[in-house]
């Protein structure tokens, strides 16, 4: 049975290897004599395994059965130097206890110290687990041990922190690759169900079946957002997203868009107004894609009929803010914290409104990815405000020659 342990770093813990040797065969009802032997003989070579080794560990241990137990001390190491089996302080120890064994295999090496027991002592199981719980439960008779044993914990801690966050990346890297493969291999077939699609509606059909087509064309393109969204999140996380960032006027092409972003919520009221036109750098489609969700989260959490304003306005340092509001459900303070988060959904609303929770994790990405910001102000029961901003461009001169 081990009865205590102390690793070996610094000449601190010989002084500490000495006094746990010493007690471990004092508690055991050996002799004074032997005790300082013991100690001795432990002290003598931890010093050498300090001075000339690395990964040092002194373990006290009682061995045997019940007609005959020895009091060991098993120190290992890891060589760096060699450590000579003529070195003084091992030849020392020989001298001063009966047994002394020293291996290396496979660049580690084992030292084995061993006395007998004597039968006077009366060994028994529940006597060694009373010794090995003195060691355990006493207080530390030293301002260094005390230190030791916190900074024992404290490494215990930062594994099992270490090993929790190396599986949570295992997990988020095979959660990735499946929403990236499951993603693929839906997009084909879907793409294939609303071209037939499209194509049935433009054929001659009673009218029955034709607002039967309409809905599965309606249900089909839900579905095609949530797979691409599912493509996007894949991609932005790897960091392989594809950007196409160029120079455009920020006005003209808010106003191409803006017939799209009114078909999208066809049944509010859309109401934009622009700042002076100036260029911005930005990738059209993905800016696109931030608009549709951003606008048609406001159309889906606010009653038709109901106003969205659309914003932009330059800031003094040249930055773009565009804003979104709306006049739906809002947010509480809680809810505002966590709505770029990936996959979340407000519990109240998950029931009444359809969607995966994704669409303003990817907003998020994309506006940081052009170098802005984006966040929320909302009040409960009194709509939503979006904000982002994109970056003013960066013009350098051209080198003089």
């Amino acid at each position: 049975m081990e009865i205590v342990q102390v690793a070996l770093e610094n000449e601190m813990d010989l002084t500490l290897a000495y006094k746990k040797s010493i007690k471990a065969a004092e508690l055991l009802g050996l002799s004074m004599s032997t005790q300082t032997a013991f100690a001795t003989a432990v002290s003598e070579v931890c010093r050498d395994i300090i001075d000339k080794t690395h990964e040092g560990l002194v373990k006290i241990e009682v061995q045997g059965s019940a007609d005959r137990y020895d009091l060991a001390a098993v120190i290992t190491y890891r060589e760096s130097e060699g450590i000579d089996s003529l070195r003084e302080g091992l030849q020392y120890a020989k001298k001063l206890v009966p047994v002394f064994n020293h291996s290396i295999s496979n660049s580690r090496g084992l030292i084995e110290l061993k006395l007998n027991i004597p039968r006077s002592s009366k060994i028994s199981k529940e006597k060694l687990i009373a010794i090995k719980s003195y060691f355990e439960l006493v207080e530390p008779n030293t301002p260094y041990e005390e230190v030791r044993q916190h900074n024992v914990k404290l490494f215990q801690i930062n594994e099992q922190s270490e090993m929790a966050l190396r599986q949570a990346e295992y997990l988020n890297e095979q959660k990735n690759e499946f929403l990236s493969v499951a993603g693929h291999e839906l997009k084909t077939p879907l793409t294939i169900l609303r071209a037939y699609t499209q194509m049935a509606l433009r054929s001659e059909c009673s009218p029955e079946t034709l607002a039967h087509l309409k809905k599965v064309d309606a249900q089909s393109l839900k579905l095609q957002t949530m797979i691409l969204q599912l493509l996007d999140i894949s991609r932005i996380e790897k960091g392989i997203a594809d950007y196409n960032i160029e120079l455009v006027d920020f006005n003209m092409y808010l106003n191409d868009m803006a017939d799209l972003i009114r078909q999208l919520v066809p049944s509010h009221e859309l109401i934009i107004s622009l700042d002076d036109s100036r260029p911005v750098n930005i990738d059209k489609l993905r800016m696109e894609q931030v608009f549709m969700n951003i606008v048609g989260n406001a159309a889906k959490y606010s009653p038709g009929g109901q106003y969205i304003w659309l914003n932009t306005r330059f800031l003094s340092n040249g930055d773009l803010l565009i804003s979104v509001r709306d006049e739906g459900i809002g947010m509480s303070e809680e809810e505002l914290l966590k709505v770029f988060e990936k996959f979340y959904r407000v519990q109240d609303v998950t029931k009444a409104f359809n969607g995966l929770g994704m669409g303003l994790f990817i907003c998020s990405k994309i506006i940081s990815d052009h170098g802005g910001k984006i966040w929320v102000d909302s009040i409960k029961g009194q709509g939503c405000t979006f904000f982002f901003t994109i970056p003013a461009p960066v013009f350098r001169l051209p080198k003089l020659a």
